[in-house]
């Protein structure tokens, strides 16, 4: 048997599931695991390391910005750490989803099938608007631009 809570509650439940299987096709006439539970995990802190300040900083400084990939990365990066966003809440973003409202420009990102606006952070805003002028893509407000993947060169 698995020794973490987690694996031990995973194979409890397959049995479960087994034995529901073999009920639904008629080998056997009752689920015997059926009242069987497994133990009950709680998990009351992530496992997601969290970069602190100054590891952050290191990480943002050491980006080659001299390439477009760089400025990219850089502010790919910057849009997760200021604003707690999921790579794929970032890799989803669209040029019109950094949008200004009033005297503040967002974010409009998709966290686990929800829509969510953050603002955004002077940095964020300085490394995105550097990303975006120097990939050419500012203006491209309505199209479906990808922030995180530049646009094809045209000939």
């Amino acid at each position: 048997m698995p020794r973490s809570l987690a694996n031990r509650e995973t194979a409890f439940a397959a049995i479960r599931m087994l034995f529901d299987y073999l009920v639904l096709g008629h080998v056997l006439p009752t689920n015997p695991a059926s009242a069987v539970r497994g133990p009950k995990h709680v998990v009351k802190k992530g496992m997601t390391p969290v970069l602190s300040a100054d590891e952050a900083r290191t990480l943002l400084d050491s980006l080659d910005i001299t390439s477009l990939a760089g400025l990219r990365d850089r502010a790919f990066i910057a849009v997760m750490v200021f604003s707690f966003a999921r790579v794929s809440a970032v890799i989803d973003m669209n040029v019109q989803d950094y949008f200004p409202q009033g005297k503040r420009f967002w974010f409009r990102l998709t966290r686990k099938a929800e829509a969510a606006r953050s603002p955004r952070t002077h940095k964020a805003e300085e490394y995105l608007d550097a990303y975006l002028a120097a990939a050419g893509i500012t203006t491209d407000r309505v199209g479906p631009s990808s922030i995180t993947r530049p646009p094809a060169p045209t000939d």
